[in-house]
């Protein structure tokens, strides 16, 4: 393999590196969905996060792989961040002299395609790169390319809140060992800090919010154009051509589905938090006439005959009643009226049987039933986690979003949720939400 050359200003980029104490830390979460994006976005079955040290590449989050790093020569990834503000992509290293006897590509795993974007610092150097790798040849689309652009961007923005916590958290020691006549200076630096973490995290929720939005014009060009096609040059299109239309349309409907459950994920963690006393009845009539002809199409009944009052952030919980309801539809069983039941009663917390809940609190369980098609119990609390599906079958795709946004409400209203079900019996989904009036 021909090795990338050495910047000329190595020594400042290891400077900047080292400053962020990434380096050899433990898997994060945060970081570890970047790499699930990038991996479902690009549809590539290797994902990573690197960092260029300066005899080795590692490794913060790698999603397909157990490798946690490789000596410096080998690194792909040196190439890329040789030029820090494109994307570095080889559709194929056998076919590059470069790469062709680079150790992975010539062994184990054989590795073909890759694509990366640099992560880079404010002051423009390349400290590593969000990168997808496969084992076949591939070409990704300028919408999968600016994807790996936003999630390289969103990685540095963790980067620095990373790098302004840990400064606030060196002031704070500081503080801790030296109470002395400059513990007023030293507080005042500690609040600033403290502001300045504020307002990167605030730019990370607004960068959050646009990009979700930005990402979807390229998609509506991509439906629009391939919809036209369909219109005006279906003639001349073969069945084949036809077929890989279709395929296009449902693809960026799929990507356009999960940009927007992604933006209503952040919404939900990032909204205010007012709470108000509803009446649950008139919350689930709201979402039964939300959802009027998914039900009339399916002779769907909702039922609910109670006649509590909760204590909720009634948006919200306007959207999860919705999630669970449209998840009831969606999963029914071919042939048979579905049919969701609502219950709901008011106790202290020692007298339900739930080990979570807080015994002195008074509660409201609210228990949503089905006849769908349920699922296996021993997944009750995986399908909660982000990008949690469950079925594969067309019918039933989905973005895996939609209970991870139900657990995130019902948090966000101090309650716990549990599911429970059997194949083909239907699923069960109990809520307790404390009241707070």
């Amino acid at each position: 393999m021909i090795q990338a050359g050495t910047l000329t200003d190595e020594s400042k980029r290891l400077e900047d590196l080292y400053s962020y104490d990434i380096l050899d830390t433990f898997s994060e979460k945060d970081y570890d969905d970047i790499t699930l994006m990038a991996s479902i976005i690009c549809e590539a079955p290797v994902a990573l996060i690197t960092f260029i040290d300066k005899d080795r590449q590692w490794f913060k989050s790698h999603r397909g792989t157990d490798v946690d790093g490789s000596p410096l020569e080998y690194a792909f990834c040196s190439y890329a961040i040789q030029t820090p503000g494109e994307a570095f992509t080889i559709e194929d290293f056998r076919k590059d002299d470069r790469f062709k006897n680079n150790p992975f590509v010539a062994g184990e795993p054989h590795i073909v395609f890759y694509a990366g974007v640099p992560l880079v610092t404010p002051n423009g150097q390349g400290l590593g790169t969000v990168c997808v790798l496969d084992v076949k040849p591939r070409v990704l689309t300028t919408q999968q390319i600016e994807a790996l652009k936003v999630l390289s961007g969103q990685t540095m923005n963790l980067l620095q809140l990373r790098k302004a916590n840990n400064d606030l958290n060196r002031a704070k020691e500081q503080l801790e060992e030296a109470l002395s006549s400059h513990i007023a200076q030293r507080l005042r630096e500690a609040q600033a800090q403290n502001a300045e973490l504020e307002r990167v995290n605030e730019e990370l929720k607004a960068f959050n919010y646009i990009s979700s939005h930005d990402l979807q014009e390229p998609l509506r060009k991509i439906q629009v154009f391939s919809s036209l096609m369909l219109e005006k040059e279906f003639s001349s299109l073969s069945v084949q051509g036809k077929l890989y239309i279709d395929k296009i349309n449902n693809s960026a409907s799929r990507m356009s589905a999960l940009i927007k459950d992604l933006l209503s994920y952040s919404q939900v963690s990032a909204a205010d938090k007012v709470f108000e006393k509803v009446a649950l009845n008139d919350l689930i009539n709201e979402v039964k006439h939300d959802l009027q002809d998914e039900t009339e199409s399916k002779a769907a009944q909702i039922i609910y005959s109670g006649s509590h009052e909760v204590s909720v952030i009634p948006f919200q919980f306007r959207q999860l009643l919705y999630n669970l309801f449209s998840n009831s539809l969606k999963f029914s069983i071919d042939n048979i009226a579905p049919v969701i039941d609502i219950k709901s009663d008011l106790n202290r917390g020692h007298k339900f049987d739930n080990e979570k809940l807080d015994a002195d609190i008074n509660y409201c369980r609210i228990t949503i039933c089905d006849n769908g098609i349920g699922f296996d119990n021993k997944y009750n609390e995986k399908i909660f986690g982000l990008f949690q599906r469950l079925q594969t079958t067309d019918v039933q795709l989905g973005t895996g979003i939609g209970l991870t946004i139900v657990k995130k409400i019902t948090e966000n209203h101090k309650g716990v949720i549990t599911a429970s079900s059997l194949l083909n019996c239907g699923a069960t989904f109990t809520i307790y939400i404390p009241q707070l009036f």
